[in-house]
């Protein structure tokens, strides 16, 4: 648990710490209608390289012509007949369909992202690539180049096309050749005309959702926190209606996060309380209490002190409800901080000093004691109510001894010092001085 301590003049407290390539299409024969094809070499060499179900020609290069448009949908038909040649798993299926998915969703938007877009099919690539190498044993980019090939020809990228469940066996036009029509298509095993069961749908939502989670976090970890909003914007849509709150408070709690590392404070507070608002909904207080903590932290840096003050007060009220004693002193120390800056020492001393009743049955390591009884002393300073102050100073002290801390223990010299000389007791405060400087020469 990290504790703001509370220093005069105000500083900034140290922030509580809370908990953030692609692939492509294999085909046996041309259909009719497709133009014709620059075949690519088999990706697998001899009969022998693996036991993957193999294409019996490879990935296809497709060339149209430069008037012609390749739809969207052809494109996604030919990752599922990949994924159908290669025997792909049921994870690397469900991580496609996904990743396809994401696609759909995008393509159906007024003006598709088309650089996202073709970053998500890159994605998808890099999946089945993964899936093939190892299998063989060795790095396979046999897809990605497939799918470069196709990125650099003329793609109608806006479609309306219906989210799956679960990877199907495509039946649709293709840039390259018809998949086997008898083949069991479903990643679950479950033929083409089987209707999906609701614990079958929530299953693909949650590997949409996670996929899209995780496209995010590279996102943000390659420098692009806008293409990583864009994917948990896409992520939201995707559960508009699936009543779960849950997982909508956990993507507005990364948006938060992200928005927050950019430097976005005010877009920050507003997905912090997005999320608590979710997580109420689930039923969740203690996530709802963190996802208030950062709101009511970052406001409280941005000088927004009594919005901070109300968003600590929420979460002081759900730690009494459902949290453990740590989580209460922590909230209780986290809303003194926020009202000794508004200057109310006589209110921050009481809101603290239910913090160290607690700590009698409930005791921290004690360098974080010895923050809490600082500020404790700060509040009771401020309220000018000096003897409570100097003990609450040497309790400061004694706990810093205790975890031999030295910086701890200055800060507490120094706030003791100080103190004496607003009181005026000077003897004490040249001894206080005495001993500070002692230490700083040790």
């Amino acid at each position: 648990m990290v504790s703001r301590v509370y220093t005069p003049p105000v500083q900034p407290y140290p922030r509580s710490q809370g908990s953030f390539g692609t692939r492509g299409p294999v085909s046996s024969a041309t259909e009719e209608q497709s133009p014709p094809l620059n075949r690519m070499p088999s990706a697998f060499g001899g009969n022998d390289a693996s036991d993957l179900q193999r294409p019996s020609s490879g990935l296809q290069a497709v060339q149209y012509s430069p008037s012609q448009k390749i739809p969207l949908d052809a494109v996604i038909g030919d990752f599922k007949s990949t994924m159908n040649a290669l025997g792909a798993d049921e994870q690397t299926r469900s991580e496609v369909t996904a990743y396809l998915n994401v696609v759909r969703l995008q393509a159906g938007k007024d003006q598709p992202e088309v650089p996202y877009i073709k970053q998500t099919l890159r994605t998808a690539a890099n999946s089945l690539d993964q899936f093939i190498g190892k299998a063989l044993g060795q790095p396979s980019k046999v897809v990605k180049e497939w799918v470069d090939a196709l990125l650099v020809q003329n793609i109608d990228y806006k479609a309306q096309l219906p989210q799956e469940h679960s990877e199907a066996h495509p039946a649709e036009q293709s840039t390259g050749t018809p998949a086997n029509t008898n083949d069991v298509s479903h990643s679950n095993g479950v033929p083409e005309n089987t209707t999906p069961t609701t614990e079958t749908i929530n299953a693909s939502l949650k590997s949409q959702v996670k996929s899209l989670i995780e496209a995010a976090k590279t996102s943000q970890q390659s420098g692009k926190p806008e293409q990583a909003h864009q994917q948990l914007e896409d992520a939201l849509d995707l559960l508009k209606d699936a009543n779960r709150p849950d997982w909508e408070g956990k993507i507005c709690r990364m948006q938060g996060r992200l928005y927050d590392q950019s430097g976005q404070w005010e877009q920050a507070t507003q997905a912090y309380q997005q999320a608590a608002k979710h997580f109420e909904a689930a039923s969740q207080p203690q996530k709802q209490a963190q996802s208030l903590q950062a709101l009511a932290s970052i406001l409280e840096d941005h000088g927004q002190l009594e919005q901070a003050k109300a968003a600590y007060q929420q979460v002081v009220a759900l730690d009494q409800q459902s949290g453990t004693p740590e989580q209460q002193i922590q909230s209780l120390n986290d809303l003194a901080s926020v009202i000794l800056r508004q200057g109310n020492g006589p209110q921050a001393a009481q809101t603290l000093q239910q913090a160290t009743a607690i700590l009698q049955t409930t005791p921290l390591p004690p360098g974080e004691q010895s923050d809490i009884y600082s500020n404790l002393g700060a509040a009771h300073q401020q309220a000018q109510q000096y003897d409570s102050a100097i003990t609450a100073y040497q309790q400061s002290l004694q706990t810093a001894k205790a975890a031999r801390d030295k910086s701890r223990y200055s800060s507490a010299l120094q706030q003791l010092a100080s103190l004496y000389v607003q009181n005026n007791q000077p003897d004490q405060a040249m001894a206080t001085l005495r001993r500070l400087k002692n230490l700083e020469t040790a």
